[in-house]
């Protein structure tokens, strides 16, 4: 019974080996020169990437501090620019208005000058009611 179940099992043996060699080569197993080659290789190409995302972020980096740089130029040079430009000026101590803004302007004081006048004209009356009402 024993031969039996022996010779059974190493059929079975033998048929597995049999499709395994139909199959072809199986992928080298964890830990072989293949498998380690194959690491390597993914190890290497993560590694390409990283750097190309590190260079990229050092350029990146470069551009905007020479576009600060160009920035702070253009910064200063305006800066001079207005200074000449008020110093050149006429030093009169008179603003020049736009003329509609100017009328703006002009009608707004008028207005509050007739206000102040109506209203110090009222507070006369009240004063000499006062005054009168106090003497009298």
């Amino acid at each position: 019974m024993e031969d039996e179940r022996l010779a059974r099992a190493i059929a079975r043996i033998e048929q597995a080996v049999a499709k395994l060699a139909e199959i072809g080569p199986l992928a080298a197993p964890p830990g072989t020169p293949a498998d380690d080659t194959a690491r390597k290789a993914e190890f290497e190409s993560l590694e390409k990437a990283h750097q190309d995302a590190l260079d990229d972020r050092e350029r990146t980096i470069a551009k905007l501090r020479a576009d600060i740089a160009d920035i702070s130029a253009l910064k200063d040079q305006e800066i001079a620019r207005l200074q000449k430009e008020l110093q050149a000026a006429p030093n009169t101590g008179v603003l020049t208005v736009p003329e509609a803004e100017h009328h703006a302007l002009q009608q707004k004081y008028d207005q509050l000058r007739s206000t102040a006048e109506s209203t110090l004209n009222g507070l006369d009356g009240i004063i000499g009611k006062v005054e009168r009402a106090k003497n009298g």
